[in-house]
C-alpha cells in the first residue's frame, strides 16, 4: 500500500507549486492530518480486486489501483475553515445533459450517462436530447419481457432493468444536470460522501495543477474504489488533447481541495460568476492564493434565433407558396484552450471506467 503524504514538503512532490500557490496550506496541516478515508479507499480496492479475480474484464489495472497518493483532513487555525485535500491523477467525466441550456447532446461515449448527481428541476419544457433513446430501450425491454419465449432467468434480469429504465425516463423528463463538456466539476467516491465533514454534491472545490488554480464544484459521485476524476471541461483546459478516452494527467500530479458544507441549495443551473466569487472567498479563508483563480467563460452557444414568420401577401401565388423551413439546430464545438494550460505530457489513452 502507498504511504500517504502528510507534510507540505511531501505534498509538493505531487504539485511542486502548491506551497507557493496556496501559502496558507502549511498552517492547516496537523501532526497527523491523514483522513481515515485514505485507508478505507485502499481497503475497498483490495476487496474489489479479490472479488473480481475471476473476471479479467473487471480487475482494476495497476494505474487505477494506485490512483491516490493522500487524503488529508485540514482546518485553518484562524478562520477554522475545513477542507479535504486529495492528491491523485485525473480521469475524465463526460456525463450529463441539460436541454434547457443545450438542446442537443454532446455525444455518447462508453459508459456515458445523461445525468449527474448534481441536478435540479427543469425550467423549460424542452425535451432532454437523450430521452428518446432511453424510452426506446425501455420499450424494447418491455417487449422482451412480454415474449412467451423469454426464460425465467432473463425475466428476472429484465425486471431489474425495467425498474431502472423507468426511473431514468422519469428523471430525464423532470430534471436537468451538469454537462461534462461545459461545466467545471469534480467527482468523488460515493464512500467519501458520508459523515458531517464529508464532501457532498454541490460543495465548492479547487483543482490545482502546474501553476494554476481552477474553481469547481463536486458535481458527481463515482464508484467507491477509484478517485481522481474531473469534468471534460476541466480536463480540456488542463490538456487540450484530453477526451473522454484520453486522461489529461496520468501521473499523480493533481491536488483537489474540497470545502465540505459549502453547497448552495436548492441546486440550479451553474452560475460561473458565482462559482468564481465563492471560491475566491473560500481561498481567502485558508490564507489566500498567490495567483488569480482561473476564470471560466460560458461556452454554451446561444439558442438559435427563431425564423421570423413571413408577412402576409395579397398575391395568390405568394399565398400558395410553401412556408420557409425552420432554422437548423445549433451545433457545439469545444473552444481551443490556451497554450499555457496544456499539460507538458500527452495524455495516456484510457477507457471510461468510473461507472
Amino acid at each position: 500500500m502507498p504511504s500517504p503524504n502528510k507534510t507540505i514538503e511531501e505534498l509538493a512532490k505531487i504539485t511542486p507549486q502548491l506551497p507557493t500557490l496556496l501559502p496558507g496550506l502549511a498552517a492547516m496541516l496537523s501532526p497527523d492530518p491523514v483522513s481515515p478515508l485514505f485507508a478505507q479507499l485502499y481497503d475497498t480496492k483490495v476487496k474489489v480486486l479479490r472479488e473480481n479475480l475471476a473476471r479479467l474484464d473487471q480487475i482494476l489495472s495497476r494505474h487505477n489501483f494506485f490512483d491516490c497518493q493522500t487524503v488529508l483532513q485540514l482546518q485553518h487555525p484562524q478562520s477554522h475553515r475545513k477542507a479535504l485535500l486529495l492528491q491523485a491523477d485525473m480521469d475524465v467525466d463526460a456525463d450529463g445533459s441539460d436541454a434547457d441550456r443545450m438542446a442537443i447532446g454532446t455525444g455518447v461515449t462508453t459508459n456515458f450517462k445523461p445525468f449527474t448527481s448534481y441536478r435540479w428541476l427543469k425550467k423549460t419544457p424542452a425535451p432532454n436530447p437523450y430521452l428518446p433513446a432511453t424510452e426506446d430501450r425501455l420499450k424494447r425491454a418491455e417487449d422482451d419481457y412480454a415474449l412467451k419465449t423469454t426464460t425465467p432467468e432473463r425475466k428476472r434480469e429484465l425486471r431489474l432493468a425495467l425498474v431502472q429504465l423507468r426511473d431514468e425516463v422519469m428523471t430525464l423528463k423532470k430534471s436537468s444536470f451538469l454537462i461534462g463538456a461545459t461545466d467545471p466539476y469534480i467527482v468523488v467516491p460515493g464512500a467519501f460522501a458520508h459523515g458531517n465533514d464529508a464532501p457532498k454534491v454541490g460543495d465548492y472545490a479547487l483543482v490545482v495543477f502546474a501553476d494554476a488554480v481552477y474553481p469547481a464544484i463536486v458535481g458527481d459521485i463515482g464508484p467507491n474504489d477509484r478517485i481522481g476524476e474531473a469534468s471534460l471541461r476541466i480536463a480540456k483546459q488542463i490538456n487540450g488533447l484530453a477526451t473522454p478516452y484520453n486522461r489529461p494527467v496520468s501521473d499523480l500530479k493533481v491536488t483537489y481541495l474540497v470545502f465540505p458544507g459549502t453547497a448552495d441549495k436548492p441546486f440550479g443551473p451553474p452560475d460561473l460568476d458565482k462559482l468564481q466569487a465563492r471560491c475566491e472567498a473560500l481561498v481567502k479563508e485558508i490564507g489566500g492564493a498567490s495567483v488569480p483563480l482561473h476564470h471560466w467563460e460560458n461556452i454554451i452557444p446561444p439558442p438559435p434565433t427563431p425564423t421570423p414568420s413571413p408577412s402576409p401577401s395579397a398575391s395568390p401565388t405568394s399565398a400558395s407558396s410553401p412556408s420557409p423551413s425552420a432554422s437548423p439546430s445549433a451545433t457545439f464545438a469545444f473552444p481551443s484552450p490556451s497554450p499555457s494550460a496544456a499539460a507538458s505530457a500527452s495524455p495516456t489513452p484510457t477507457p471510461r471506467h468510473r461507472r
